[in-house]
């Protein structure tokens, strides 16, 4: 792939320029796309166009999705330097793209470029949040990027008022990027996915901290299993929680509150790290599985995975 900004790709009848913003009105188009990409009420929950001004000639990175010949932003990042533990990483707030142009591969080439860009200011690591039972989100975060998970908090953000998180506590992982890991540089530079059939992780006789049985095409979760005696433990999640929500909000919100202490003990208390995800379709249902792992972090960012030694690793 060339690295190289501006970036165009071609989308049906449409060109999509991926670049960084120039003038005002680029900002103030990606002050708008917010609104869009995740349905807020009002620029109330958005970041402004002048913040974005002052983050990205601050060291900050700013990217944005641009059709043309229309010029109309349809996808952003945004991400500003941080400092924690001693350590500066970039920490990416905002990246989405509007509905009508997701699982196109725009989001990704984004990332690849957000990655160089803090690759060449000299960082090693970009931090974000996301929300822990949004199975696609896991599979583009943990399979494609490569990131792994060591920390859970319970409602982050407190009350948001999107159309994606409206009425549901923001309980958030933390995800962790090592942008130069030989992980990371498998997955992106050579294009390859790392993940297994759930059959398969099943002869590494894991853990499953979660019951969960299907009635009426819903996953209810029965109970729940915290152990600690097996270094591999699989953890479900509802396989599509925004289609869940418009049939059965109470429903989810008994898996985010049954899961708080599975994640809170898995991960910030007994050490594990979320290294796999599985998403596979099961008599018409999508089902999802995070991988937790009891491994030092740096046998993880070399490469290693609990199925290193089976034979028939596959990516669903």
């Amino acid at each position: 792939m060339d690295l190289s900004l501006p970036y165009k790709l071609s989308v049906g009848n449409k060109t999509i320029v991926i670049r960084e913003p120039s003038t005002p009105d680029d900002y103030r188009k990606l002050m708008d796309v917010q609104l869009e990409i995740w349905g807020m009420p009002d620029y109330s929950e958005a970041v402004t166009y002048h913040m974005l001004i002052a983050s990205h000639r601050n060291g900050g990175i700013v990217l944005g999705a641009f059709e043309e010949p229309s010029g109309r932003a349809v996808g952003i990042i945004y991400t500003v330097p941080a400092y924690k533990d001693g350590k500066l990483y970039m920490y990416s707030h905002l990246a989405g793209v509007i509905p009508e142009y997701r699982y196109l591969g725009i989001g990704k080439i984004m990332k690849i470029f957000q990655r160089r860009i803090a690759i060449e200011k000299g960082y090693h690591l970009i931090e974000w949040t996301y929300d822990p039972l949004q199975s696609s989100n896991a599979y583009f975060n943990i399979v494609k990027m490569g990131v792994i998970v060591r920390k859970f908090y319970i409602n982050y953000y407190g009350e948001l008022q999107d159309e994606i998180n409206r009425g549901m506590p923001t309980d958030r992982f933390i995800a962790e990027w090592y942008i130069r890991s030989p992980r990371v540089k498998t997955i992106i530079e050579e294009n390859e996915k790392k993940t297994i059939t759930y059959e398969k992780l099943l002869e590494l006789d894991p853990h499953i901290a979660t019951n969960v049985e299907i009635k009426n095409n819903k996953p209810i979760l029965i109970n729940t299993s915290l152990s600690n005696k097996k270094d591999i433990v699989v953890i479900e999640i509802p396989g599509d929680i925004n289609e869940l929500k418009k049939k059965d909000l109470e429903l989810v919100l008994d898996w985010r509150i049954k899961l708080r202490k599975v994640f809170e003990y898995y991960l910030n208390t007994q050490g594990y790290i979320v290294t796999g995800f599985i998403t596979m379709v099961e008599r018409g249902l999508r089902r999802s599985f995070y991988i937790l792992w009891r491994r030092n972090i740096e046998v993880i960012l070399q490469g290693h995975y609990p199925w290193d030694n089976i034979v028939g690793e596959d990516s669903p």
